[in-house]
């Protein structure tokens, strides 16, 4: 039997790990494909921008990794899937045969196309090192996206400009409040921190218009712009749709509590890239991501042995450490909410931690 993975976010991460350990013992092929030799991690990439870490500090190898678990490595790009004959279809051209496959291709940023020309998206996560490096040096850096990304990388660069002798005139735009999802706590510390650290926050606003050097939003805010950092809500991967998988409504994989594509159990699906058909609120973040992994491997295992599968049941609460600038962080678990150095030392132990399982 052939396994394929697609793409090399946390939850395939687990099954590697899995892969290496039952190594001896595995009667399958299995094979990894992502469209880069190294998996960057999100988590670490506001500390990257302030120059905490460098890029060997946030990137995974995946090559090195596959062949330390025993199993094949292919950097190429899956466009399309065939149900009909079980294969895999690379951006090159190359045909993969599969009898099980598994994504964990993480999302996209929902990008308006008339804005396109003068944005950088921060996805795909393999692009990102090289285009924060520049844009953190830009003029007039603007980032638009209240959500816990957003936040992270505007007060990151307002903190690296500081450090750097930059003028501090980092601009955050976000359509609600800042981290919208979280408490009114939450959201009222990150003001005072922003205020505190010289980010401009511009609240309950959209871009309206965008040209080669300004911006005007819907509530006539005019302002200057070198290129505006797109951290808005994800966007599913066109590969889904455009294959005729079962997919939710905006394009997501759709899958059941077994992390099996609904009336396809030979196909799974992990983290960003997927909806749960009983949770289709549950967000889309590395914590649920981390959880399914390690149930993915085993219910792979179980679909191929004709064993039941075990569900996934996702936490109530999980632990939110958002990065702040200056070695601090907000601390956010239930409803527990605080703000401080000691959150940020624990965010950069679990990051590291996490890292040295993969590196």
């Amino acid at each position: 039997m052939r396994i394929v993975l697609v793409g090399g976010g946390h939850a395939h991460l687990k099954c590697l790990a899995r892969i290496k350990i039952e190594n001896a013992s595995l009667n399958h092929s299995v094979i990894l494909i992502s469209p880069d030799r190294y998996q960057y991690y999100s988590g670490m990439f506001s500390g990257f921008t302030e120059g905490i870490y460098s890029l060997d500090d946030i990137r995974i190898d995946l090559k090195n990794l596959a062949e330390r678990a025993g199993i094949t490595f292919i950097e190429e790009k899956v466009v399309n899937v065939s149900v009909y004959d079980k294969t895999l279809t690379t951006e090159d051209g190359a045909i993969v045969p599969f009898d099980v496959v598994s994504f964990d291709i993480g999302s996209n940023m929902e990008i308006p196309p008339s804005f396109a020309e003068w944005l950088m998206p921060i996805k795909p996560n393999y692009l990102f090192a090289e285009k924060i490096i520049s844009y953190r040096k830009k003029e007039y850096p603007v980032v638009v996206g209240g959500g816990a990304s957003g936040v992270e990388l505007a007060l990151a660069m307002t903190a690296w400009r500081n450090t750097n002798g930059y003028p501090q005139n980092v601009t955050l735009i976000t359509s609600s409040t800042p981290l919208p999802s979280s408490s009114r706590k939450a959201t009222t510390i990150i003001r005072n921190v922003a205020a505190s650290k010289g980010l401009r926050i511009i609240e309950g606003d959209t871009v309206k218009e965008m040209h080669g050097t300004h911006i005007t939003t819907k509530n006539q805010v005019n302002l200057p712009h070198s290129h505006v950092l797109w951290v808005t809500g994800p966007r599913a991967s066109g590969i889904f749709h455009d294959s005729h998988l079962p997919c939710d409504e905006n394009g997501f994989l759709l899958v059941k509590n077994t992390l099996q594509a609904k009336g396809m159990p030979y196909i799974f699906g992990a983290g960003d890239c997927i909806t749960m058909e009983k949770h289709p609120q549950l967000p889309k973040n590395g914590v649920y991501a981390v959880r399914q992994g390690e149930l993915l491997w085993e219910n792979i295992t179980r679909y191929l042995k004709k064993e039941t599968c075990r569900t996934f049941n996702p936490q109530r609460h999980f632990l939110s450490l958002i990065s702040t600038g200056n070695q601090e962080a907000l601390f956010q678990y239930a409803n527990f909410t605080f703000h401080h150095k000691i959150a940020w030392k624990l965010k950069h132990k679990i990051d590291v931690a996490f890292m040295r399982k993969h590196q």
